[in-house]
C-alpha cells in the first residue's frame, strides 16, 4: 500500500496493476486509490468496471486501446472476473499493445503465479499481494489506534487487544466495530473493556470458533445453538461447513507444529492466521488431540461429499455433522 501510494503521489504509473490476496480490505482501498488518482470523480467515459462476468476479450481490446476523452488516463478495472485463466494469450496481446493512456487494474483474490498472464505483469506492471498473515498484532493495533485518533478516542493497549481477540482479524471487521464504538462512546474520550463487550459483536469467524469449542465439550445444544445463530445472519450452510473445516485444519496445523516445537511465527505462516490469533486457538486444543482433530475433518469431508452427491441436505447435514461430533468421545 505504501508503495502505491508513492506512485500516486508522484503520478507514476504502470500500465497494468494485479491486486491479490485474502486480505480483501486493503485489496478494496489500492482499487479505491488507484481509481481515485487515475479519473476523476463520475467519469463514465474513461472509466470502465467489469466484475464477476464472462468478459468480451473483443470489447476489452476495443475500450484497451482507446485513448482517453479529455483525460489523462483511461481505467479498465477487473474484479474477480477470472480473465488470468480464462483471457490467457489474448490478455497478454491487449496488455502489451495498450497505449500508456491507458491502465488497467485487475484485482483476484487467487491466482497462478505460474500463468504467462501472472509472469508478464510481474514483469512489466506490478502485483501487489494483500496477505492477512502479514498483518500482524502490533500492525492492527496501530491501526485500531489510528482510527480511534482521527475521532479523538483512545483505547489502553490491553482493552485493544482484547478488542481484536473479540472482532477478528478481519480489516472490515475491525472498521465496522471501530465506528460503532465511536458512535457508542458519544463525547466520551475513552473506549473501555465494558464499552467493547457492550458492543463489539463477534464475526462470523468467531461463532464458527465457539462452535467447535462446544463441540469439544461434548455440549451439542450449545454447538446447535451456534450455528442456528450462524443461520439466522444468513451464512449458507455449506459455508458454515467450509469454515468449521478450515478451523479444525487451523487446529490440527498448530497441534502438529507445537509438537515438533516450531516457532509461533512458523506456525502462523503455515495455519494462515496472525501470530496472535494463535494464543486463542490454542486454548480450544485441551479438548482435541491430533488423532480426534483428524476424525472430526474426515467427518467433515465425508458429510461434504454427501451434500454435493445429493444424498441429503445442506441443513439437515451440518446440525447431523454438529451432533454427531459433538456426542464422539474425544
Amino acid at each position: 500500500m505504501k508503495e502505491i501510494r508513492r506512485q500516486i503521489k508522484e503520478r507514476s504509473f504502470y500500465k497494468v496493476y494485479l491486486l491479490t490476496g485474502d486480505e480483501n480490505y486493503l485489496v478494496m482501498q489500492a482499487r479505491h486509490l488507484l481509481k481515485e488518482a487515475l479519473v476523476a470523480d463520475g467519469d463514465e467515459m474513461n472509466y470502465t468496471l467489469f466484475e464477476d462476468t464472462r468478459i468480451d476479450m473483443q470489447h476489452l481490446k476495443e475500450l484497451a486501446l482507446t485513448y482517453p476523452f479529455f483525460s489523462e488516463k483511461r481505467l479498465l478495472m477487473l474484479d474477480r472476473t477470472g480473465i488470468l485463466k480464462s483471457g490467457k494469450d489474448a490478455l497478454i496481446d491487449i496488455m502489451e499493445n495498450m497505449p500508456e493512456t491507458t491502465c488497467m487494474v485487475i484485482s483476484e483474490p487467487e491466482i497462478d503465479k505460474r500463468s504467462k498472464a501472472y509472469k508478464w505483469i510481474k514483469k512489466n506492471g506490478y502485483v501487489a499481494e494483500f496477505l492477512k498473515k502479514n498483518q500482524t498484532e502490533k500492525v492492527l493495533l496501530r491501526w485500531v489506534a489510528t482510527l480511534l485518533s482521527k475521532e479523538k478516542k483512545q483505547i489502553r493497549e490491553n482493552d485493544a487487544r482484547y478488542f481484536l481477540e473479540r472482532v477478528g482479524d478481519d480489516m472490515f471487521q475491525i472498521k465496522n466495530e471501530t465506528e460503532k464504538l465511536i458512535s457508542y462512546v458519544g463525547e466520551r474520550t475513552e473506549i473501555t473493556r465494558e464499552d467493547i463487550e457492550a458492543i463489539a459483536s463477534g464475526e462470523v469467524q468467531n461463532k464458527i470458533f465457539d462452535m467447535v469449542s462446544a463441540i469439544a465439550q461434548g455440549n451439542k445444544t450449545q454447538a446447535l445453538n451456534y450455528y442456528n445463530d450462524l443461520i439466522l445472519l444468513k451464512e449458507p450452510p455449506m459455508h458454515i461447513l467450509f469454515l468449521i473445516i478450515r478451523q479444525y485444519r487451523i487446529l490440527l496445523m498448530i497441534c502438529n507444529m507445537r509438537s515438533l516445537h516450531k516457532p509461533d511465527k512458523e506456525i502462523a505462516q503455515a495455519a494462515g492466521i496472525p501470530v496472535f490469533a494463535i494464543r486463542k486457538n490454542e486454548s480450544q486444543l485441551r479438548g482435541y488431540n491430533l488423532k480426534s482433530l483428524e476424525k472430526c475433518i474426515a467427518s467433515c469431508i465425508e458429510m461434504e461429499e454427501q451434500i454435493k452427491t445429493g444424498r441429503i441436505s445442506d441443513q439437515m447435514a451440518v446440525e447431523l455433522l454438529i451432533v454427531g461430533l459433538s456426542e464422539k468421545k474425544i
